[in-house]
């Protein structure tokens, strides 16, 4: 059965057997269904459509795990949408690291080190801390350091808080912060910093 947008004799459009009646440049035209395509895929649609392959089988997983499941279910609430649509997109985007506060840090044990992550299921922010002063030609530093930050907020994935576990005299240092959500995408991004 067809369905049309809109009310009768306003703005419909829509589709019904084989008639659209679509808007162009203003006007309201009514044409023939557009067919499928006969011009074979290119390489962009083809990596695409295997994306979004990717992204049911991940949705597929997380309706096998009730684990998963609740948290997705319980990103829905009142949205008009369903936990498998919101599987599908958490897997087809990254996380971003929107933000890593160094101004508290000072090279002290128990420094806070703040990191802000936009994905609603971060599962893990990894920190290692590097020294750049003494690295090799072509490396970012020599490992000072390395852990997990956690949850500024119980429960919450955007706060993060890494505490330093060693003394580092400085001056200079790099860090090095990865964002893994629950699909598994992982996002890094790297800071320079001076005490």
């Amino acid at each position: 059965m067809g369905r049309i947008r809109g009310e009768v004799g306003g703005e419909a459009v829509g589709t019904i057997g084989d008639v659209t009646i679509a808007v162009w440049r203003g006007m309201k035209v009514v044409r023939r269904k557009r067919g499928p395509s006969t011009a074979p895929p290119s390489e962009s649609q083809r990596q695409q459509r295997q994306r979004f392959l990717f992204a049911s089988q991940y949705a597929k997983e997380v309706g096998a795990d009730p684990e998963k499941r609740a948290v997705y279910e319980a990103l829905v609430g009142d949205k008009p949408t369903t936990w498998r649509a919101l599987a599908m997109q958490d897997y087809l985007g990254m996380p971003v690291i929107a933000k890593v506060n160094v101004e508290a840090y000072r090279g002290q044990v128990g420094d806070p080190i703040d990191i802000y992550v936009q994905d609603v299921t971060c599962r893990r922010v990894h920190v290692r801390l590097l020294n750049p002063d003494q690295a090799p030609e072509g490396a970012l530093g020599v490992l000072v350091e390395e852990g997990e930050a956690e949850r500024a907020v119980p429960g919450q994935d955007f706060h993060w808080v890494y505490r330093a576990r060693t003394a580092y005299p400085g001056p200079r240092f790099t860090l090095v912060v990865e964002a893994t959500d629950l699909p598994g995408n992982t996002t890094t991004t790297t800071v320079e910093g001076e005490l």
